[in-house]
């Protein structure tokens, strides 16, 4: 009787190491079933991340590469912007809708190097986007913002200078600026009539031509 006794203690011992064991091993289990999700979610957040490194660095090859042209045809790149210098002449006004109409806008020139840059492609007077239409004498760009660089503006050695507003063929005077005039140099500014037909200059950015050409 008493070996029946000890013989069912240990068994019970034994269903009850067993069962734990089993939970312990379901519990491990577990664990392990959610490590290996979460590792696998990891994975394809990095092969995600591993794609878009690829095709950002596959862009910047065809950016970057010979045959991939940043401005489209007739467009000149410099830093950034592409330039279109027109062939044909138009007032001020159509000249600065003809930009509008390839998603540009009359060139506004902040320094030196865009300057003398722009000078070395004429052979003759071009709008610029400057001009003075809304207040007389506060010169502004298409973007509204102020004109700072005064240097441009043609000095004669007899102390005049531009811009003068001259109304002599307009009564309504100068408000618009170009780039050279007539015989005059083609690396300053001179203010003429708005209604005067002259080739222009176009600018737009980079990233609006090389997104639409890819």
């Amino acid at each position: 009787m008493g070996n029946q006794v000890t013989s069912s203690k240990r068994t019970k011992v034994l269903l009850i190491v067993l069962g734990v064991s089993l939970a312990l091993a379901l519990g491990g289990l577990c664990v392990l079933g959610i490590m290996l999700s979460s590792a696998s979610d990891s994975k394809r957040e990095l092969l995600d991340k591993y794609q878009r490194v690829k095709n950002c660095l596959s862009s910047c090859t065809e950016f970057l590469s010979p045959s991939c042209k940043p401005c489209e045809e007739g467009w000149t790149p410099l830093h950034g912007k592409c330039y279109f210098f027109s062939s044909v002449k138009q007032t001020w006004f159509e000249s600065r809708d003809s930009c509008v109409a390839s998603e540009a806008h009359l060139v506004t020139i902040n320094n030196t190097e865009v300057q003398d840059f722009l000078a070395s492609k004429i052979n003759e007077t071009h709008w610029i986007g400057l001009n003075d239409l809304e207040s007389e004498g506060h010169w502004v760009w298409m973007d509204k913002q102020t004109l700072r660089e005064t240097q441009f503006w043609f000095k004669k050695a007899s102390g005049e200078a531009e811009p003068d507003n001259w109304s002599g063929d307009d009564a309504s005077g100068e408000d618009c600026a170009c780039l050279g005039y007539e015989d005059e140099p083609l690396n300053y500014w001179f203010d003429a009539s708005c209604k005067y037909k002259k080739k222009y200059i176009c600018e737009k950015t980079f990233s609006s031509t090389f997104t639409e050409n890819n």
